[in-house]
């Protein structure tokens, strides 16, 4: 005989795959819903949106007006960690190079809700950036571009703002490219196959930004000298990096995550620090909301 079950272990493990299972398919309606793409009619999204409407979610969603989000934008939010974790549940780790351009495609277009989050939460606070951002010439890096939906964000929100993403994925760049080519802004973006920490550009941006979490770290530490050289005076860069004030599963999430990316583990103090021990001045950690990375900026 083999030993005796553990009943109540084995109830709280089936409760807590449940309840995941639960957030899994909840996710999987969202995409469904959402998606410019899907079919609005048949009982396959009838049943999604029977789903979301049990959540209390679909009053919010049937007003897609009042929401932040596009919809391309919200797809990518709901179906990117589907895709991240059937990676590693069929064991295609290797980093962010190793997933699927669907992957890519909805990390991208998640990002996407960036430059508004940038205009409700951040700007306000950062005085004379408005005006520059707004002056023909004004200039923004963007690190670890992708499939350049932040990018195309960005020169949306600002009519005068030229854009150089930067990126180490050809796969990604590509997908950049014929975005980029098909929006109403691809004059004011410029897309390159490059590593951070080879930078060489040298006062020449207003705006900078570096997502921590998708950087791997050597890379990050160099790349963060080389941007805030390539800054302006007065310039303003941006480091988004991971939360640890959850609770402890919720924070062992975030490092599981992080570790997936191949990227850094830095939270807003230790950016702050970074920040300041190369002479910018104001870092501030921004207040962003439950789900959004954090947000560290500081001005040259």
């Amino acid at each position: 005989m083999g030993p005796e079950v553990d009943e109540a272990a084995a109830t709280q493990l089936q409760s807590a795959m449940g309840t995941w299972d639960q957030g899994a398919w909840c996710l999987a309606a969202l995409t469904l819903t959402v998606d410019p793409a899907t079919d609005g009619q048949g009982p396959l999204l009838a049943a999604a949106r029977d789903v979301l409407s049990a959540a209390g979610l679909w009053p919010v969603l049937g007003q897609p007006e009042r929401l932040p989000f596009t919809a391309r934008e919200l797809t990518g939010m709901a179906a990117g960690p589907l895709l991240h974790t059937a990676a590693l549940a069929t064991r295609q780790t290797g980093g962010w190079a190793a997933q699927s351009e669907a992957a890519l495609s909805a990390q991208g277009n998640a990002s996407g809700s960036a430059a508004a989050g940038f205009i409700r939460f951040a700007l306000p606070h950062l005085g004379e950036l408005a005006e520059r951002l707004a002056t023909p010439g004004a200039r923004m890096l963007d690190v670890g571009t992708g499939i350049g939906a932040l990018a195309i964000g960005f020169a949306a929100a600002f009519p005068h703002l030229h854009v150089t993403g930067i990126d180490v994925l050809a796969r990604a760049l590509d997908i950049a490219r014929a975005d980029v080519a098909a929006s109403p802004v691809a004059s004011r973006i410029e897309l390159r196959l490059q590593d951070v920490a080879d930078l060489t550009d040298q006062e020449c941006y207003d705006l900078a930004w570096i997502p921590a979490p998708f950087v791997p770290e050597p890379a990050f530490t160099a790349g963060v000298a080389r941007t805030v050289t390539a800054l302006r005076p007065g310039g303003l860069i941006m480091i988004g990096h991971v939360k640890f004030d959850g609770g402890e599963l919720e924070n062992a999430i975030t490092r599981f995550k992080t570790v997936t990316y191949g990227g850094t583990a830095l939270d807003g103090p230790s950016a702050a620090k970074l920040l300041g021990e190369h002479g910018l001045h104001a870092a501030q950690t921004v207040a962003t909301p439950p789900g959004a990375p954090g947000v560290t900026i500081g001005l040259r």
